[in-house]
């Protein structure tokens, strides 16, 4: 085990080291190009899962299946079919997109029935309209809570598929080259860069839905 004062040594080399900040961007925008289709697909199709039950029945099979596997297999299996390349993406996105979808299917069912009848009186249930300002609205609160579970989740399964894969230019490699070169005050560094970034992103997140909820 390192002492703490070379861990906080480490640590400080890290902060001041534009490398560093390079490694965090990168891991960044995979976990942002990856939320961000995860929330598009998931968004969609449980918006219109909620007012369909045919298409709920027909992937909550699948998406049950997502989420019952053990991580460490659809990282294996992925990497195995897809290689290095687009696998980090495939794989976080198969674990992030259950959370939103079903958040997304749960905001949808919450809606009182009585603001259902009234749109069908009104107009279409499945019209623009109608989505645009009654289930869009009202099922937010939801699918905002399962952004925010994903956006913590998210990063902790990108930064084990980076290491698992050694993908270049990632946090997940600079913690396996502290491993193989037993160089551990750098893997307990990174792992604190790692516990701030996370709790950074969450923040951003539940502070950027928020204030767009209330406005």
């Amino acid at each position: 085990m390192p002492q703490p004062f070379d861990v906080l040594e480490t640590l400080w080399e890290l902060l001041i080291s534009l490398k560093t900040y390079s490694i965090i961007l990168a891991t960044f925008k995979r976990l942002f190009i990856t939320i961000g289709i995860s929330t598009l697909l998931g968004l969609s199709l449980g918006l219109i899962s909620g007012m369909h039950y045919q298409l709920e029945a027909f992937l909550k099979p699948i998406v049950v299946s997502l989420r019952t596997l053990p991580v460490i297999s659809i990282i294996v299996i992925v990497l195995i079919l897809y290689g290095n390349v687009f696998s980090l993406y495939i794989i976080t996105f198969l674990l992030l997109f259950p959370i939103i979808y079903q958040a997304e299917l749960d905001g949808v069912k919450h809606i009182d029935p009585l603001l259902i009848s009234v749109l069908k009186l009104e107009c279409n249930r499945c019209s623009p309209r109608g989505i645009r300002m009654v289930y869009l609205p009202l099922s937010l609160p939801f699918l905002r809570t399962g952004i925010i579970q994903s956006a913590g989740l998210g990063i902790k399964i990108l930064v084990v598929a980076e290491y698992i894969s050694q993908a270049k230019v990632s946090i997940g490699r600079e913690i396996y080259l502290g491993r193989i070169n037993l160089e551990y005050n750098l893997v307990f560094a990174w792992s604190i860069i790692l516990i701030i970034v996370v709790l950074l992103v969450e923040h951003l997140v539940e502070k950027y839905l928020i204030t767009t909820y209330k406005n």
